[in-house]
């Protein structure tokens, strides 16, 4: 989750100031950062949303494909079902074979990369301004013509549950797996992103081949371009390779998802705890809480809070609980950018004699927050890292690309992308306390570790 915790411990040497004394005169100021390029927006006859942002710093072009194909749209019986799908795009389509797509843009310089979030599929090339021919040709292939070869079907399923069986292997990961299913029992973020042994096991090809032709639709989809292209060309380009994507728009059942949400994701009403007993030599501990959906009023005081609490080494859990005691050997918390309401994680890794301790001292703080609005070193701190890692993401390439298409695809559109600094600045220490209180209530505890001794 797609909905992870990211580790930027280094960032706040990327943006402290930095003062050099030379000798002679001093060096003019450098010249603000140019502004990004603007983004066009257009709708295809077919239904498909394209966007455009051009960037001739180097003669390269990103493409994404971003596609509701996801967990938040599978059936209850369906689990692991967009994971499988977008694994076998790549195992043959019509007129390419597994080789071809894994070759056909290394070839020239180029890369594919595919991903699979809770909420969207994404496909994303690289390439030079001169192969984008090639680059959209395939990405096109792969969302309207995979084989689903019998055979290929079979392979991947054995592979499938391979990963399921890895991941369950993995105490920190199989924690968080146990407080996602615990915080979602009946929304379709609780299956998780691989599904499980029993649903991947019954997926037929029948039903594999039908989640693609439902959900690998144009209206269903945002391609979205960064790099030295003309935007008309590029239109023109994307157009051609795009307009055989079929136009059926998305099942009634998952148009109507987004206004039922709220029922599907009822905020707990008590504390719960789920522990899974392991032979480890650590226990791995997730506390969760539920928050709210990208786009919501809350997001970026949530933001700032998730910062506040646990992400990079001034933050409060990193020096109470690691630094200060001694509890825990990692620590930290995340809050993910989701169509729905997105989870709240805070997590540990410690010895297991000390498990009760540490999850002690994570409630301490969540409660400290909520009674004591953060200082304003704290909330410069928090502003300036939400800040700056926006900054820099936005300097690759890849990245302009994507981050447009994926606000674009989970519905707040591509423009949120850019607002987001100016939302941050504006959130302050008081707000920081009210979604403490309002959203750090009745917590999941998921815990993997060995008997009590």
């Amino acid at each position: 989750m797609r909905m992870r915790l990211a580790t930027l411990l280094t960032l706040a040497s990327l943006l402290a100031p930095v003062l050099t004394a030379v000798d002679g005169p001093v060096a003019a100021a450098p010249a603000p950062p140019r502004a990004p390029a603007p983004i066009s927006r257009h709708l295809l006859p077919n239904g498909l949303v394209v966007l455009i942002r051009e960037n001739p710093t180097a003669d390269l072009v990103a493409v994404d494909v971003l596609v509701r194909a996801a967990p938040r749209v599978e059936e209850a019986e369906g689990g692991g079902a967009a994971f499988f799908v977008r694994e076998m795009l790549f195992r043959g389509t019509a007129r390419r074979s597994a080789a071809d797509i894994a070759t056909g843009l290394e070839a020239v310089g180029g890369s594919l990369s595919a991903l699979t979030s809770f909420d969207y599929t994404e496909l994303a090339a690289v390439a030079p301004t001169a192969a984008v021919d090639t680059a959209l040709d395939l990405l096109a292939d792969l969302v309207t013509d995979a084989r689903f070869d019998p055979a290929d079907v079979e392979a991947q399923r054995r592979v499938s549950l391979a990963r399921l069986r890895t991941r369950a292997d993995q105490p920190a990961a199989r924690a968080f797996d146990l407080a996602i299913s615990a915080l979602y029992p009946l929304h379709p973020y609780g299956k998780g992103l691989l599904g499980s042994a029993e649903t991947v096991s019954a997926l037929s090809r029948e039903r594999l081949v039908g989640f693609y032709r439902t959900f690998y639709t144009a209206p269903n989809m945002v391609v979205s371009i960064a790099g030295n292209l003309p935007a008309e060309v590029a239109l023109r380009k994307v157009e051609r390779a795009f307009a055989r994507v079929r136009r059926e728009p998305p099942p009634h059942r998952v148009r109507l998802l987004r206004a039922v949400e709220g029922a599907l994701a009822p905020r707990p009403a008590e504390r719960r705890e789920v522990r899974e007993v392991r032979q480890t030599a650590q226990a791995s501990i997730v506390v969760a809480y539920l928050g709210v959906p990208v786009g919501h009023r809350d997001w970026a005081a949530l933001r700032a809070l998730s910062v506040i609490l646990g992400e990079g080494l001034s933050s409060r859990l990193f020096v109470e609980i690691r630094e200060k005691q001694g509890l825990a050997y990692a620590v930290g918390s995340s809050f993910s950018t989701l169509a729905g309401p997105a989870p709240i994680f805070l997590s540990a890794g410690t010895d297991p004699a000390n498990e009760a301790r540490v999850v002690e001292a994570l409630l301490r703080e969540v409660a400290r927050l909520g009674e004591v609005p953060p200082g304003q070193a704290e909330m410069d701190r928090a502003r300036q890292r939400i800040i700056g890692v926006h900054a820099i993401d936005h300097e690759d390439l890849r990245r302009q690309a994507f981050l447009p298409g994926f606000y674009e695809l989970l519905g707040v559109g591509y423009a949120f992308d850019g607002r987001i600094p100016d939302l941050v600045s504006r959130v302050g220490a008081e707000e920081v306390q009210r979604v403490a209180r309002l959203y750090l209530q009745h917590p999941v505890v998921a815990i993997v570790a060995p008997p009590a001794r």
